[in-house]
């Protein structure tokens, strides 16, 4: 072999690595464009929700709903602000039994409505670990849990031992899950009712998060359900007391959640 051809061959070697080296570069690029336009899409999207959940807070801030001319709109209603389709309704606080004023035999009377077709054991030792979380002892009741239980799981936390601070609390207590706090609001949405059919009311489910409260009169829960993909949506509790002429928002939650059946969106 002659040296021309050695440095022929040597210089087509380089050639290659650089191509090699420009083509990594150009598709480690599309990768990075590619998720920043996602991010930027994503980011997009929320900013869209959060203006929706800001209008339909400001809409229900009068002190009659803007729909029915009533307080109350316990019935779902869908509103579509900015072009995002959302599901509202808002009720009077205080028909919920109140997790820190209601005696003992309430307290477990209504975890066991909650948990009628669930598991009775499981909810006998939610009820005695919810009275232990409130109770200022700390006496651990049969199937309850005070701070040595919690301790002995590696938690960050113990129990209160005084008034719930916030119902999303509740999750803190020994047994509860996400499923049994905030249940499947998107069941009880009406559903489209197609032509020759009569129209489904959807199906009522009644969660730790639905059944009590921690508030008492003056107090409004406006909950608020935006769809997302597939089954899953994002839901919006917010709490409002009367000030004046208006409505005023004191605590919020929020939450995603994957219901057991789509959320249909209206089309167009």
């Amino acid at each position: 072999m002659t040296i021309g051809s050695r440095s022929q061959g040597t210089i087509l070697i380089l050639v290659l690595w650089i191509l090699a080296l420009l083509a990594f570069m150009v598709g480690d690029y599309l990768a990075y464009s590619r998720e920043r336009a996602m991010v930027g899409t994503s980011s997009w999207i929320t900013e869209r929700e959060n203006q929706a959940i800001e209008s339909v807070v400001e809409l229900f801030s009068s002190n009659t709903s803007p729909i029915s001319g009533t307080e109350e709109q316990r019935e779902w209603v869908r509103l579509s602000p900015g072009g995002v389709e959302v599901w509202v309704k808002v009720e009077k606080e205080e028909g919920r039994l109140n997790l820190n004023s209601a005696t003992d035999p309430e307290i477990r009377e209504k975890v066991f409505e909650i948990m009628a077709n669930g598991d009775q054991d499981k909810a006998e030792l939610i009820a005695e670990a919810i009275l232990d979380w409130r109770d200022k002892d700390d006496l651990t009741r049969l199937g309850g849990a005070e701070s040595n239980y919690y301790e002995r799981q590696g938690l960050s936390y113990v129990p209160g031992n005084g008034p719930f601070q916030a119902l999303t609390e509740l999750l803190l207590v020994r047994g509860m899950s996400p499923e049994l706090f905030w249940g499947d609001q998107a069941a009880s949405i009406p559903k489209d009712k197609k032509e020759g059919e009569e129209e489904e009311t959807g199906n009522e489910s009644l969660s730790f998060s639905e059944a009590f409260t921690i508030f008492g009169e003056n107090v409004k829960r406006l909950t608020i359900l935006i769809p997302s993909s597939g089954d899953a949506y994002k839901l919006v509790l917010a709490f409002m007391k009367n000030r004046g002429n208006r409505w005023q928002v004191f605590q919020v939650y929020r939450t995603m959640l994957v219901g057991n059946e789509k959320v249909e969106k209206s089309e167009g």
